[in-house]
Parts: C-alpha cells; structure tokens; sequence
C-alpha cells in the first residue's frame, strides 16, 4: 500500500466521528458562550447543552442562536446539578462560575472612579465562600451522578489562582512589598481565592473517581477588563484619555476570552494529556505602558497610563468590590502570578493565540469606548494596492473588489512587467484600475506602490511560475509587509498564505515524509507552502493589521487534473474522451478561486473584524473519486430546449497513483506531500472551515454549484475536451 493510499485509510473514517453530548454551565457569560461556540464549529459534540440561572437573559438567548440547547440550572440548588447531568447525559463539561461581589452592579464598573455611594460594604468573604461551596457541590454531584449512571465524564474547571493559599504557604512577610494586606472581612482577591480553593479540592477528589477526568484551567488577566474597570478614561476636553491602575511597570499576562473556543475542545480531544493538570493559559506578557501605546496608535488618540499606588487605593475605608481589584492588581504582577505562553500557544497550535491588537482592533467599535470618546475612524479603505495581481488570486481580488456594491475602489495593480495579463486587468476598469510596475526585490518600488493605499492584498505566485525559488517567493512577501508596515496610510493587509507543513508535521506527529532540505536538515519540503508559511510567521511580529487567508486546493486546477484527453480506439476506430483516474482513494479540499475576490471584499469591509485573524477557506472537502462524478454529471450532462438529457461518455481509465501525481505536471510536483497532508482530515480542518468561509461569505458556492454556473464556460470545456 502506497503512503498516500494508507494516509486516506487510516484518517478517511475520522471526519465523521461524533465525541457525545457536552454542557456548559455558565453559558450566559463570555467564557460560556465561546466554549459553545467552539464546541459546536468542531462538529465533534452533539447535542451542546448551555446551561444558566436565567434562561431569558440576553447571553442565553445569545447562546441559544448560536445552537445550544439551554437549561435552567442553579449551582446552589444541588436538584437542578443532578437533573441536568442524568438528562443531558453528558460526557464533556465546562464550568465557569461568578463571584457575586458585593455590590453585583459594580463588577463591569471603574471601581477606582466610582462614587463611593454606589458601592457595596458586605463582605467579599461571604461571597468567596458561597462560591467556593457552590463548585464543591457541583462537584460532589458529579461524583453522585457517575455513581448512578457509571457515564464516564470529563470536566473543564476555569479557575483562578488560591492566592490567599499561595500568600500562606509562601510564608512571605507582613512587611513585604510581595504581601497583599488582607481586607477587613479576611478575604485577599475573594474572587480568585474562592476558585482556587475549590480546584484544589477538586484535584484530589477526583484523583479518587476513575470515571471522571477533570482538567483545570487557570486565567490570566483578561483582554476585556479593558471595556470595563481598566478602559481608559478622558480628560475634561477629551484630548487626553488615561489607564489607571496599580500595576507598576510590570508585564503581566494576558489571555482572550475567544480563544476559549479552541483551547477547551483541544483539551476535550486530548484527555489523556491533560487529566488532572492545571493550565496557566497566557497569551502573551504586556506591560501597562504597552497596553496605552495600543489604545493610541489604534485609535489615533493620546492615551496614557498612569500608574497608581496601593496607598492612593487601598485601606481601611475602600468597599470590598474596589478593595479586591486593587489584590488582584497586587497579585498579577507577582513572580509566582505567570502563567505559561508556551503551552497556551502548543494547546492552540496551529492556530495563534489572539493578541491584544488584534483583540482591540476587532472590538474598536465597542459601545464601552465609544462612551468614553474613544472612536475608530469609521473611514472605510477605498484604495487597494493588489500584489500578485496577473495571479489567479489577485484577478479574482481586483474583479471581487470592482464588483463590490458597498464601496467604489480604486485599485493599484502591482506587476512586475507590462504583459497582456496586466493590459487585460486594466482593461476591467481604465478608469479605477491603475496599472504600476513594481520590482518585489526592492522594498523602496514596493513602497512606491503602496503610495495612498488604505489596504493591501498580497500572494507570491508560487503556480503561475513553476521556476519561482520558495526562498525568493519568502523574501517578496518580507519586502511587501515591510513597506506595509513603514506606510503612513496603510490600515490593512490581507495576506494570502499557506501553513507551515513542517512546523505541522513535527508538533503534531503527521507522519509527513522528510527529506533533506536546504539547511541539510530532515523537514516537510513542500515549496507552495513553504515560503508563503514563513512569511505569515515574520508578519505576526510586525506591528501591522493584517487577516491571513489560506486557499485550498483551486476548484480551476481540479479541472486541469481531471482534464480528459481524445483517444481512437484501436478496434472501432472512433474517438473517445478518456480521463485518467489514480487507483488509489486521495483526498481535496478546494474552492473555486473566483471566490476570494468577494471575501477579500468583505474583509476590507469590516477590516477590523478580521485583524489578526487566520481565516481558512474551503467550500468542499471530497475524494478524488467524487470530484469525478461531480465533474462528469455536470460538465458532460447536456439538456436540450424539450429538456431531454444526454449524458456524454467518457471512460475512465486507472492509473498508478505515483504515476498520475507525476504526470501532473512540474508546478504540482509536490502532489503527492500535499495529498497526505490533506489526508489527515483532523489536522487539516483545524486550519480551515466550511462554515467560517460561509460566515464570511455567504454565498460561497459548493464545486457542483460552481461547475453548474461555469458548464457554458468555453475554456473550461476546452480543457475537459467538451466541444
């Protein structure tokens, strides 16, 4: 059996696989509804129960459109745990639970600005321990269910760091500058403490119980406290906005909300790993400063940080909602505070764990900076420089873009000679089209082109030119972000990529064939991708908005694989259309490239949406096999005006799979790497989603669609040898 046959047999079957029943509780809230969300795009849990006191709040109902089937549930009320449990039958559970500090009202409010009239004095340890009985409880009740229904269970618990535990078994001074001063109830950050007591015991216990796993994950800062107690505040004239908050010049952790989506089913799909772990998820380490550089070159706006001090916070007098903010802030830039980026980022990979740009890009215009005067220029791009644009990719973009009804674009079309594909580009619109050379060796000519442009697309025409050195394709796309980024006028590029199959194949452990590279080191070659991949990796560490889109395999180069060829047969004499076939099942995913132009469109639309984001697009994933059937039931389908259909024969004749990779010509010749990767449909769908390419765009069309619409296509036809 050949590599890529054994490749589709062992992964062919795990497409459908369907892990069980899952339930959030807390599916009101951020955390929830991403978990459900997250839950739901991979496919693998069904149904997703959400489970929240009040079914009729708004995150509920927000939930519930998302698909998840909700349940009233009360952790106080040890009845509703148990219902909820047995009836769902649920074997994968998040949990995420709420500290009901005193005043509840204030927990979204400045605590250090708001009156003090409006905040609570009962005790933050009161509601510590509420919550901390409330987890056991659900725990115990886990326990009691498995008891009844001996249905094996894992739990997700979002948790906190136990610092009042930490502070006590650390042993540190009263007078030192590490200790947190206990408020005057006894509690130190109430709303972590009483978590992480809570998780602690949860570990041990259920060490005890074979037929549940539980994995505990332990939250940094959050990039959304920014919308609330941590936005910054103007001044009278609003000329100058400030971030006040007692965390000094020290870089703390930072993590998405979003990104919940990824990690808790990856955590789901790999039990065993993290059974009975604590995860420190971090996305990245920000200092206070840095967070106010952001919220400036963002917005356009002056904003500071001013750091505030313990004393100017913190004492007898302060409620406990603002005094427990102020520990937190305490304990956040504590040493024993990190969480771990490097195992965030190897839960999530291969994809990234969201930055706090792209996170304040994609959320600018929230009401709660709007309130405070903190306003993106609504100003929408108009001028977009294509490069890569005599590409199949870069036509589509620069037709998507003229067609567009929302916005009338003016296009600089980049090329590096003025061939009759660039006359031809002009041609679409003389008078929105303009027509520049550009020398991608020389950072300075791509500079020039990107003169007034607001956005940017770029690909590096890896198959429209099969002698094109992955090494040089890396150092055009290098030379076109850095003049992206040295732009004065530039808001957003939007980069068309491919992943790092080496990078894949080793953290993953794929089982992709290796062969010596360049370096003389043993890795994944696979040119169309290699170049393109290291690129995308040097523009994450640019300061530079950019959404990185991966095409699959195009729908127009199915075609040329599947183009049939005129054959005499040697006894009748006749002709006949033959299309040669592998004799070994191989795996695609594709979209018709004509597709991107339209969703590049989108993204300019709503750029800030996108920032940061990887965006996976696919309309199809099918066999080699079923795109042949699709292909002739289309394309070789004739109906007359009286609606009689013929149906055009053509043989189809097997051929050795290596055979057929290689006579597909030298721009694919590394078929055969790219068709064991697709094989590995876990890893691929990770990367891309048919239904995150219909969430951008809507009216994507599936291959038999697009065959349909194209049937009359006369060079389309004169490939499949259709007269």
């Amino acid at each position: 059996m050949s590599t890529v046959t054994k490749d589709v047999a062992e992964n062919i079957e795990k497409d459908s696989i369907v892990k069980g029943p899952a339930l959030v509780l807390g599916a009101s809230g951020d955390q929830g509804r991403a978990v459900i969300q997250g839950l739901l795009a991979s496919g693998k849990y069904s149904p997703v129960f959400g489970a929240t006191r009040d079914v009729s709040s708004s995150g509920a109902i927000e939930a519930a459109n998302m698909g998840a089937i909700m349940l009233k549930l009360d952790l106080d009320a040890p009845e509703t745990i148990e219902k909820a449990l047995l009836e769902t039958k649920a074997t994968y559970i998040f949990l995420v639970t709420t500290t009901d500090l005193p005043p509840h009202s204030d927990t979204t409010k400045d605590y250090f600005n708001s009156s003090p009239l409006n905040r609570g004095r009962a005790s933050a340890k009161e509601a510590e321990s509420k919550e901390y009985d409330s987890i056991i409880c659900f725990f115990d009740m886990v326990v009691a269910c498995y008891i009844k229904d001996n249905i094996n269970r894992h739990v997700i618990f979002s948790s906190l760091d136990n610092v009042q535990g930490i502070q006590e078994d650390s042993g540190v001074a009263p007078t030192s500058p590490q200790y947190i001063q206990p408020l005057s109830d006894g509690s130190v950050v109430a709303h972590f403490s009483g978590k992480g007591r809570a998780g602690e015991y949860a570990l041990e216990k259920m060490k005890q119980v074979p037929g549940v796993t539980l994995t505990i994950i332990t939250l940094p800062f959050l990039y959304s406290n920014f919308r609330g107690w941590a936005i910054p505040l103007p001044n009278e004239g609003k000329i100058q906005w400030t971030l006040s908050a007692p965390f000094g010049d020290k870089a703390i952790d930072m993590f998405s909300v979003r990104d919940l989506a990824y990690v808790v089913p990856e955590i789901f799909e790999e039990e065993s790993l993290y059974k009975n772990h604590n995860i420190r998820l971090s996305a990245e380490r920000l200092t206070m400063h840095q967070i106010a550089a952001t919220f400036s070159d963002v917005y356009g706006k002056d904003v500071i940080y001013s750091p505030l001090t313990m004393e100017e916070i913190y004492g007898d007098t302060t409620p406990s909602v603002a005094g427990t903010m102020a520990q937190m802030c305490q304990w956040l830039t504590n040493d024993k505070a990190v969480h771990d980026i490097g195992v965030t980022e190897a839960i999530m990979f291969p994809r990234k764990p969201q930055l706090f740009r792209d996170w304040l890009l994609s959320n600018s215009d929230d009401k709660a900076f709007d309130n405070v005067g903190l306003n993106l220029d609504q100003t929408p791009i108009l001028n977009v420089t294509v490069f890569g644009s005599t590409s199949l990719e870069g036509f589509s973009v620069v037709k998507g873009l003229l067609k567009d009804t929302r916005n009338t674009y003016k296009i600089t079309a980049a090329v590096s000679d003025i061939t009759d594909d660039a006359q031809v580009l002009k041609a679409l619109d003389p008078e929105r089209v303009t027509v520049v050379l550009c020398d991608l060796d020389d950072v300075e000519s791509c500079k020039t082109a990107l003169k007034g442009a607001e956005g940017a697309f770029l690909v590096t025409e890896f198959y429209e030119h099969e002698d094109v050195d992955p090494i040089v394709e890396e150092r055009h796309a290098k030379n076109v972000i850095d003049a992206c980024v040295d732009s004065k006028t530039m808001r957003h590029l939007v980069f068309s990529t491919k992943e790092n199959l080496d990078e894949m194949n080793k953290r993953m452990k794929l089982g992709l064939n290796e062969m010596v590279d360049e370096k003389g080191s043993l890795s994944v070659v696979v040119p169309h991708f290699d170049g393109k991949a290291r690129a995308a990796a040097y523009a994450r560490t640019k300061n530079l908005s950019c959404t990185y889109v991966l095409m699959p395999y195009y729908a127009e180069k199915i075609m040329e694989l599947l183009a049939a060829v005129t054959e005499v047969d040697e006894n009748t004499g006749e002709e006949q259309l033959v299309m040669f076939v592998p004799d070994q099942e191989l795996k695609l995913m594709t979209m018709s490239v004509e597709e991107l132009g339209p969703a590049v469109a989108n993204i300019f639309d709503s750029y800030e949406v996108y920032a940061g984001r990887e965006i996976g697009l696919v309309t199809d994933y099918v066999t080699i096999s079923e795109a042949v059937e699709v292909v002739i039931d289309t394309m070789y389908r004739e109906e007359d005006s009286a609606g009689n259909i013929t149906m055009r024969k053509v043989n189809k004749k097997e051929t050795k799979v290596e055979k057929w990779i290689e006579n597909r010509g030298t721009v694919t010749k590394d078929l055969g790497q790219m068709f064991s990767y697709y094989a590995r449909s876990d890893a691929v769908k990770k990367r891309r989603s048919v239904a995150e390419t219909l969430q951008l765009l809507p009216d994507a069309r599936p291959m038999r669609q697009w065959l349909e619409d194209n049937k009359n296509n006369a060079s389309m036809r004169q490939k499949l040898g259709i007269r």
